[in-house]
């Protein structure tokens, strides 16, 4: 006679690990959503996780959607998934959200509004909870549409004006004004920029400081200002290079608004061989690791990646969980060089 060996997986409940520990089904709930708080002992809370943990107790995840009305889970969306200052705020946010039982699903637009509209609508016929967005160019109405269906959103270092949906960014004018500033004081006057011609925030409020300074202390010429176009950058950034550190008649500094057009400049100047003197400086507003040159000065505006990444998932969390508050919140960014990086 055949013998037939069957596995059975037993899958405790609630009443299991209350019945275990000697306390009610709700003291159990409590503890396992993370909402007992003070209302439940801690030698309570750690018995009923120790309980759970040995009977090997799973949350029904499909259940608790149905009860709850949620999916613990969100969408975050980047621009540009291969830029390391988007690469690490995607990742501060899949780790402060694990904390709080939330999955993060993240996706690329690629600066395209119509990939941004696609992801939107996939995200949001997934039921995520919320959204954490980097706006790209001529996206208002998908942003308020996010909004008009009720579903939570926070804009993370763009924005868009009208949207009533928080914003956490950077001071992008302030830190611009201080660096430029800088330059000057440390007797530059030639300063060019390169930027990117986009109608976005945060690149109007850099470039913007930058004339300000340079007009104030009567310093502006608008022939050092290279706008650059987005579907032209790689030829129009090698020909800025070119013309503002090829020449005889360099100028002293250049002031990049955005890594990508540093990184592509850095290129080109060593492609033609450019010799920088030490004398001459290039900021960038961001940082680029790895970056070390014995040539000329090179300065870096260090956002506060970590600290932007946690306050924009708190205020996602918030918004889930009721707030109707919004509200813009600013972080100073900080002026740094590869030497001063060598030496942290």
């Amino acid at each position: 006679m055949k013998r037939y060996l069957h596995l059975i997986i037993y899958m405790a409940s609630l009443q299991d690990i209350a019945t275990k520990v000697g306390v009610s089904k709700g003291t159990v709930s409590l503890v396992l959503s993370g909402k007992a708080g003070k209302r439940v002992s801690a030698t309570t809370r750690e018995a009923v996780i120790q309980a759970a943990r040995e009977m090997n107790y799973q949350i029904n995840e499909v259940a608790r959607s149905l009860r709850t009305g949620r999916t613990k889970i969100i969408g975050v969306i980047v621009t540009d998934i291969s830029n390391e200052f988007f690469g690490s705020l995607t990742l501060y946010i899949q780790q402060e959200a694990k904390k709080y039982g939330y999955l993060v699903i993240t996706a690329n637009s690629n600066e395209n509004t119509q990939e941004l509209n696609d992801i939107v609508n996939l995200l949001i016929n997934k039921k995520v909870d919320g959204l954490i967005v980097v706006p790209t160019v001529n996206g208002q109405k998908i942003l308020q549409n996010i909004l008009d269906k009720g579903i939570p959103l926070v804009q993370v270092d763009r924005y868009y004006k009208g949207i009533d949906a928080d914003y956490v960014g950077v001071n992008n004018y302030g830190t611009s004004v201080n660096a430029i500033q800088n330059l000057i004081t440390i007797g530059c006057r030639r300063i060019g920029m390169i930027c990117y011609d986009l109608n976005l925030n945060v690149l109007k409020e850099r470039r913007q400081a930058y004339i300000d300074v340079l007009k104030n202390n009567q310093m502006l010429d608008m022939t050092l200002v290279k706008d650059i176009q987005y579907d032209e950058q790689e030829n129009q950034i090698k020909d800025a290079v070119i013309q503002l550190l090829g020449g005889e008649n360099r100028v002293d500094a250049v002031f990049f608004c955005s890594r990508r057009v540093f990184i592509t400049a850095i290129k080109y100047i060593n492609f033609f061989g450019i010799q920088l003197n030490k004398n001459q400086h290039l900021v960038c507003f961001d940082e680029v690791e790895g970056l070390l040159s014995s040539q000329g000065k090179i300065h870096f505006i260090k956002q506060p990646i970590q600290e932007l990444a946690i306050k924009s998932l708190h205020l996602l969390i918030d918004k889930i969980n009721g707030s109707k508050d919004c509200g813009n919140y600013l972080f100073e960014a900080r002026e740094t060089t590869p030497g001063d990086q060598r030496n942290a």
